[in-house]
C-alpha cells in the first residue's frame, strides 16, 4: 500500500471485504483494524457505505478519483430490495443527513449504521468518509449538539470515533463524545449478531446510550 501506491499517490481502489465481524471464521478473520492503519497512510481515501446502493456509488465515484481509495464493506447479505440504482458520483469527504433532530447527534461509519435507522429525536449522520472527515460539517454539528455519538464496526483504538475526537481535540471542543466500536480483545467465535451483541453494537444498546445521556 505505501512503497508501490500511496507514496507514487496511484488511483488504484482497495476493496476490502469481510470488514467488521465475520462469524463463525474467527478471531483471526475479523475485519476490525483495517481503519486504524488505513487512515495514518498519507494519500488514502477511506470509505464506508451504509448500504449496497452507497457502495455501487463509491465503487462509481473511485473511477473519477485520481489517488488510492479503499473501501471496506462487511460479509454476508444486504437487505435492500431496491439497490439498483442509477449511479450517483460522491463528493470526497462529504457526510450525509439521514434524520434531523436536537441535542444528540449520532455519527456512522459503515452499515452499522443502519441499527441507528429511525431512532426519534436525535440527528442521525451517515459520515461514509473517515479520511477525510467531513470537517466543515462537524464544525456545525459541535455548535449545534451537546452529545456526539460515534457508531463503527472496527477497533475503537485508532479508527473513526478517533478521527472525530481528533477533529475536536484540534479544534477545542468540549462536547460530549461517545465512541462505540469495538474494544481493544480479540472477538471470539460466534455469530456476526451475536459479536455485535457482545460489543454493544446494536440498535437496543444505542437506544440505552442516547437514554442514559
Amino acid at each position: 500500500m505505501i512503497h508501490d501506491v500511496a507514496v507514487q499517490n496511484l488511483p488504484l481502489v482497495f476493496c476490502i471485504d469481510r470488514a467488521g465481524f465475520v462469524g463463525e471464521d474467527g478471531a483471526t478473520h475479523h475485519g476490525l483494524f483495517d481503519v486504524a492503519y488505513l487512515r495514518c497512510i498519507p494519500n488514502m481515501i477511506v470509505a464506508a457505505p451504509i448500504d449496497e446502493e452507497e457502495l455501487r456509488n463509491l465503487l462509481y465515484t473511485a473511477q473519477f478519483i485520481n489517488q488510492p481509495m479503499a473501501i471496506r464493506f462487511p460479509r454476508g447479505k444486504g437487505n435492500r430490495m431496491d439497490w439498483k440504482q442509477p449511479l450517483k458520483k460522491l463528493e470526497i469527504g462529504k457526510a450525509e443527513i439521514l434524520q434531523f433532530g436536537k441535542d444528540i447527534a449520532i455519527l456512522s461509519f459503515g452499515t452499522i449504521g443502519q441499527e441507528a435507522y429511525g431512532i426519534e429525536a436525535v440527528t442521525h449522520v451517515n459520515m461514509r468518509f473517515a479520511k477525510p472527515i467531513d470537517e466543515p460539517f462537524l464544525h456545525e454539528l459541535c455548535k449545534t449538539h451537546q452529545h456526539i455519538i460515534t457508531l463503527e464496526e472496527a477497533s475503537k483504538i485508532g479508527g473513526f470515533g478517533s478521527a472525530v475526537a481528533e477533529f475536536m481535540a484540534a479544534n477545542n471542543y468540549n462536547n460530549k463524545l461517545t465512541i462505540l466500536g469495538v474494544d481493544d480483545a480479540f472477538v471470539e467465535h460466534a455469530t456476526p449478531q451475536q459479536q455485535r451483541e457482545q460489543a454493544g453494537l446494536t440498535r437496543s444498546n444505542l437506544e440505552k446510550r442516547i437514554l442514559e445521556l
